[in-house]
């Protein structure tokens, strides 16, 4: 951990002041070249990523001042809720800027299933900005938790890394040889759920692209693909995580998140082509009580490709709403 931060966390501060003191230049260039249509959000792509570079520098910072000011006593509740109010903070301030940089419009639907017992959440997956959605608008805004499923590869960010090791969360290695390893440690992120806690996890795995959709329909078994082909704005949920965390949930609610907008924000270089500008972000949320969910296998593992039929109808519906 020590030897992956002793690189990553000087690289994002080399960067962060790399572009804050080459600002003047290469604002002029970006400017310039966004008036050529193809690339015509390169500037606001390029302003998002030095606030995100100084969004990172600053969590550092508040990651190390928590550090030294909890040194002999990080196991109270205190070092626990500042790191969560940091990394709270982190993610409303990244939702700002690029509210602001893009002209983006949150629409929210469904906002009584924010309210309630703790939950499971499953958000729909389609890029790299609605990561921050079960921040902003659910544990945030509510004082909640929730123990995130996390792909290992984001350890590479630093305020990821520092503030997901503190809490609990899972890094979940995709390509792991232990599939059934992998799974256990997801289940793990039930035991010892303290009040006003969760789970967050991604059933697709991976960010939705028409290419990943049809590289994995055609791996799919043949019950399965009949299935899956109905679901075009959807990846197929990887079954074997959801399915052992909600055969060994006790007590949480499912906390659905279907949303449409983020589409053109794949990566930052999506960014540069101006899709995003001025997109209607749209977002729905459903809740399922934990008493409505099977208890047998086959139970479960139904409920989820309905559940996944309901993820399509629903962005499907946004989608529209958007036209």
């Amino acid at each position: 951990m020590w030897k992956r931060r002793v690189i990553t966390i000087p690289i994002v501060i080399f960067l962060g002041l790399l572009v804050t003191l080459t600002a003047p230049i290469w604002i002029l260039v970006f400017g310039i070249l966004s008036t050529f249509r193809p690339i015509q959000g390169i500037l606001r792509a390029g302003l998002f990523l030095w606030c995100f570079l100084w969004c990172e520098i600053l969590g550092i910072i508040g990651a190390l001042y928590i550090w030294l000011r909890y040194l002999v006593d990080r196991d109270t509740e205190k070092y626990r809720s500042r790191n969560l109010f940091v990394q709270g903070q982190w993610c409303v301030a990244l939702k700002v800027v690029g509210q602001r940089l893009f002209q983006a419009h949150f629409v929210v639907t469904g906002l009584d299933a924010l309210t309630g017992s703790d939950v499971i959440m499953i958000p729909r997956h389609s890029s790299i900005g609605d990561t921050i959605l079960a921040t902003v608008f659910y544990t945030f805004p509510n004082s909640k938790q929730l123990r995130h499923v996390i792909k290992k590869e984001l350890l590479l960010d630093p305020c990821v890394d520092i503030f997901g090791n503190r809490l609990d969360n899972y890094f979940v290695d995709r390509n792991a040889d232990d599939k059934d390893g992998e799974i256990r440690g997801i289940v793990r992120l039930l035991e010892g759920v303290r009040a006003n806690e969760g789970v967050l996890i991604y059933p697709e795995g991976t960010r939705f692209s028409s290419t990943k959709r049809l590289k994995i329909l055609k791996k799919l078994p043949a019950h399965l693909a009949e299935r899956a082909n109905r679901w075009t704005s959807l990846l197929p949920p990887r079954l074997g995580g959801l399915k052992a965390l909600l055969q060994s949930n006790q007590k949480l609610d499912l906390l659905f998140c279907a949303h449409v907008g983020f589409e053109g924000s794949s990566g930052f270089r999506s960014l540069m082509n101006g899709g995003w500008h001025g997109r209607v972000i749209r977002i729905h949320f459903w809740r399922v009580s934990v008493s409505d969910i099977p208890k047998t296998e086959p139970g479960i593992e139904d409920f989820i490709l309905d559940s996944w039929d309901r993820m399509q109808t629903q962005v499907e519906r946004l989608t529209k709403l958007s036209r």
